[in-house]
Parts: structure tokens; C-alpha cells; sequence
């Protein structure tokens, strides 16, 4: 009977197994010193410490047992593109050492040793492109100086105190990401969370189940932290790529994490890093989920970068925001002034509040006035383009802020200007923060009729929207061709004095904010009524 496919592909791979692989019996040792091809669908397996040599290669698509040591000094891969490459750490007499000086690249691997707490040393480096299937043991980088990476794509399953990695894990990719790692027996995740659409990035990351006082002192840090978490933290570290702000998650459960950290309601749980600048814990804030043990917050990755857990102050605050330019009609060219009061209808002090005006297109920033309740407040105001933020450091409790901001028109349109604040705390009314303000700039006009008749309506030649120009001149003159008035730099005063009822004519030329010359012609009708 002729042997089937499957078959043929096994006598291959095992033909290539004993031509490439030499093993010595008297040092119960598996040396690869040639090039070693585990086909898909093909099952390997040694008993003995497998060693790869420098000059050696070990391509695995098929299903690789690895039942004792493992040592890479040469190539181990599989065939990238493809969903083969299966290798298996399964410990039948005790603990396995993984270790080598090359990268050992594997596609998926399943950790399965229960002959010890930590059954599996790592001393080397594995890349995992699948998934990382941890079963039973904890692999242990700590104190041996492995690492285990997670490529773009890759996943793990099945982790717990029983088998995570104690040591460093390192990410590629631009994918959500939790890493499996914990430390002194507890699995302890962090995760990190990437924009898909954003640059691939390398950072790494370990847990330390230990008080950080010794090399990060917790009475360093801001005013508004409470208390610093004395018991874990975490080091996660930019290694390259990137630049962009992330998501940072870190994990709390109550065999580690301190019953003054979790408190009842978990909702002042913020995460805190230490800045090597400032030589303090600063807050980061955090977005709390009680069901899943979590708190994420934004951070920027850098080389060097430790992270835990703080209390933050309990207090609530409420702060308000309006936004109102009275409905004034507006002229392209002119002023308009806007009104923004911000309160804080709170008993406690807002800290690091951040009050941000996003003008609208067509207008500029001019010119400002602050004013406090209490005369106390201290603020920094940062232009940047259309955008105006104010930065308070504290906002006292009771204290109102009132803001007269002047922005030049430049054109006609509907203007929307929306402004909203914020603090570090939790707001007790989040949705009366931001506020709109709608107006209409209209479109430069010259008028036909004037009646300077001393009633103060329409007395003088106003032309609507004149200051969207940076020079003007106008001449007035009468049906014989008489100049009868004449200025540079009109101001909207002409009454027609001295002058009788009847048709009139201008001419306007004007200077463009580009330099560019215009002219306007028109005819004005003077209408003189008796004061009554």
C-alpha cells in the first residue's frame, strides 16, 4: 500500500531530522548543526535538551515538543505569512531553562509545565507572531534576563497566577494590547491601547509587586494626590516609534492593590507617574471600570517611565461656563465683544482648570479683560491660532471669573464661538460646561437715505462694515459736480450740515487689507424733517 500524503511529509521531516540533528546520548542532548524544516502537519518532539547551534536553523511549520531545555544560538523561525508554526514547552521531569543569544521566532507557543511555580527560566529572547497560550507555569524573566515579545498581531490566552510572564514583556505593533505579566506569584496586567491608524510602536513593560518609596518617594508629588499606592507599580517604557500619546491601563485587585487605594466606590482611583523632571508623582486622571478592575489614562511613552496608583482629592466640583455677545449687530470690519463668566458653584477648590475658546473661522483675537469675584485668580492665557485657553491652577470655591474678549470680524457669516472648562476633578454637572454663542456678521453697506434731523436715528452717512479696510477716502459732492465734503479716514459723521435737502453723490475709494485699491459710487438722498 502506497504511503499518503501525510505520511510522505512525515518520512521527509524525519529524514531531514536525521540527517541535520545530531544527538549525543551520553550528555542526553538534541544539537541541531545544519537546517532543521518541521513541515506543516508534521509532529517533532525530543525528550532531551534541544540546542541550537550558531551554524544551525530550525524553520517550524509543523508541531514542535520541547520537553526538556531549549537553547537558540542560531536561527529559529517559521514561514511568515502562513498560520503554521506550533511550539510546545512541555516539562515532563521539572523546571525547563530557555536561554540562547539569538532570537528564538516563533509563530504560536503553549507554556505548559506543572512541576513548579515558576517552571520555565528564560534567559533568552521570544518573539511570538500568533498566540501565547500560558496553561500551567510562570515564566520566569526575572533575575535570568529573557524577555518575551509580542509582535503586531499577537495574542495570548489563558492567563493567570498559575502561568504569566515575571519579568519583561516587550510590544510592537499599533493594536490594543494587554500584557500578561504579574510578579511574586499574582498576575497583574497593564495594557496599552494604540490608534490603528497611527504609527507602529516598541515599548516594554514589568511589574513590580513592592512599594516604589525606595526609589520613588510617594510624599513627592502634587498637591492633589492624597495617597500614592504602597504595594505594586509599573515600568513601562518607549522603546522606539511612535510619539504620540496612548492609552495606559493598569489592573488593581485586592490581593495586591491597598484597601486605602480601592476605598468603597473606586471612583477616585487615578493613575499617577513619576516625573524625572519634577522629581514628584503627577496625576494622569483615569477613566475607572469596575467591572473589568481597570483605570486608563493618557500618557505619553518615554525612555524611563513608573506608574501606579493614587487617591485623589474626594471632592466634587461644579463649574459653569456662559458665552453671550447680547445679539449685537455685527458689520464685517467691526469689533465684537463677547462676555464668558465661569463659576465654580462648588464648596470645593477647582484645581488645574482649563477653560478653552475656539474662535471661529473669519475672526481674531484682539484684546481682553479678567475680572474675579474674589479678585484672587491667577491664570495663563496661551494663543494658538483660533484657539484661546486659559490655564488656572485654582479656581476657589465660590469664585466667579468674567472675561470681556474683543475679536476683529474679518468677513460675513454666521459665526458659532463654543467654549468650554474643565478640571481635575469630577464635575458634579458635566453638561453645563461648555456653552455657544451664534451671531451674524453682515455684509459691508452703503446706505441711500439719511434724515439729520436731530433724532439721533440715521442722522449721519454710516457706512456699515467700513473697518474691514485698512485706508479709506470718501468725497461727497452735488449735482453740479461741487465737492461739498471730503475725508480720509471716514468716521461715519457726515450730516449733510449746512447743506439743503436733495440728491447727493460719493465716491469711496478704499485700501484692502492685501493692498489691493477699490472704489465705490453711489448716490445719497438727504431728507430733513422738522424736530417736532
Amino acid at each position: 500500500m502506497m504511503p499518503g500524503r501525510n505520511n510522505i511529509s512525515l518520512i521527509a521531516s524525519l529524514a531531514i531530522m536525521i540527517l541535520m540533528v545530531v544527538c549525543d546520548i551520553a550528555n542526553a542532548q538534541t544539537s541541531n548543526h545544519g537546517v532543521m524544516t518541521i513541515a506543516e502537519g508534521t509532529t517533532v518532539s525530543t525528550l532531551f535538551p534541544l540546542e541550537n547551534k550558531v551554524e544551525g536553523s530550525i524553520v517550524n511549520d509543523g508541531d514542535l515538543y520541547v520537553y526538556s531545555h531549549f537553547k537558540n544560538d542560531g536561527e529559529v523561525t517559521f514561514t511568515k505569512g502562513g498560520n503554521a508554526g506550533m511550539t510546545r514547552f512541555i516539562g515532563l521531569s521539572g523546571i525547563q531553562e530557555i536561554t540562547g543569544s539569538q532570537i528564538a521566532e516563533l509563530n504560536d507557543v503553549v507554556f505548559d509545565n506543572g512541576h513548579d511555580q515558576y517552571a520555565f527560566h528564560l534567559g533568552g529572547v521570544l518573539s511570538v507572531a500568533g498566540n501565547g497560550d500560558f496553561r500551567r507555569g510562570i515564566v520566569q524573566g526575572d533575575g535570568y534576563g529573557g524577555l518575551i515579545i509580542f509582535e503586531n498581531g499577537a495574542t495570548h490566552s489563558n492567563v493567570s497566577d498559575d502561568s504569566h510572564v515575571d519579568g519583561v514583556i516587550q510590544k510592537s505593533g499599533n493594536e490594543d494590547f494587554i500584557c500578561p505579566i504579574g510578579d511574586k506569584g499574582y498576575f497583574r496586567f497593564d495594557g496599552m491601547s494604540y490608534s490603528p491608524a497611527g504609527d507602529l510602536y516598541t515599548a516594554e513593560t514589568k511589574y513590580f509587586f513592592e512599594d516604589p518609596d525606595a526609589h520613588y518617594p510617594r510624599a513627592n508629588k502634587e498637591s492633589k494626590i492624597q495617597e500614592i499606592d504602597d504595594s505594586e507599580y509599573w515600568v513601562l517604557n518607549w522603546v522606539s516609534g511612535g510619539g504620540e500619546d496612548i492609552d495606559v491601563t493598569l489592573s488593581w485587585r485586592d490581593v495586591t492593590t491597598p484597601a486605602f487605594i480601592l476605598g468603597e466606590e473606586k471612583r477616585n482611583i487615578h493613575i499617577v507617574k513619576w516625573d524625572e523632571e519634577e522629581g514628584q508623582w503627577i496625576d494622569l486622571g483615569g477613566v475607572v471600570d469596575i467591572e473589568n478592575y481597570t483605570v486608563t489614562a493618557k500618557a505619553r511613552l518615554n525612555a524611563s517611565g513608573v506608574y501606579t496608583f493614587a487617591l485623589i482629592q474626594s471632592g466634587i466640583t461644579d463649574l459653569r461656563v456662559t458665552k453671550t455677545s447680547f445679539e449685537k449687530v455685527v458689520w464685517e470690519g467691526d469689533d465684537l465683544e463677547y462676555e464668558i463668566i465661569v463659576q465654580n458653584n462648588s464648596d470645593v477648590n477647582a484645581t488645574d482648570v482649563v477653560l478653552v475658546d475656539n474662535l471661529p473661522p473669519g475672526t481674531r483675537f484682539k484684546e481682553m479683560t479678567v475680572e474675579s469675584a474674589f479678585g484672587l485668580l491667577e491664570y495663563e492665557l496661551e494663543v494658538n491660532g483660533q484657539t484661546l485657553m486659559w490655564s488656572i491652577p485654582e479656581f476657589i470655591a465660590g469664585d466667579e471669573m468674567v472675561i470681556k474678549l474683543t475679536i476683529t470680524t474679518e468677513k460675513e457669516g454666521t459665526i458659532l464661538n463654543a467654549v468650554n472648562v474643565n478640571s481635575a476633578e469630577e464635575d458634579a454637572n458635566p453638561e453645563d460646561n461648555e456653552d455657544e454663542d451664534i451671531n451674524k456678521v453682515n455684509k459691508f453697506f452703503l446706505p441711500n437715505v439719511i434724515t439729520p434731523n436731530g433724532d439721533l436715528d440715521n442722522d449721519t452717512f454710516i457706512i456699515n462694515g467700513l473697518n474691514k479696510f485698512k485706508e479709506n477716502r470718501i468725497t461727497i459732492f452735488n449735482r453740479l459736480g461741487d465737492h461739498v465734503y471730503e475725508a480720509e479716514d471716514y468716521q461715519n459723521d457726515w450730516a449733510a450740515k449746512g447743506l439743503v435737502d436733495g440728491t447727493y453723490f460719493y465716491v469711496l475709494e478704499v485700501i484692502m487689507q492685501n493692498g489691493q485699491k477699490e472704489e465705490f459710487k453711489g448716490w445719497i438722498q438727504v431728507i430733513s424733517e422738522p424736530l417736532e
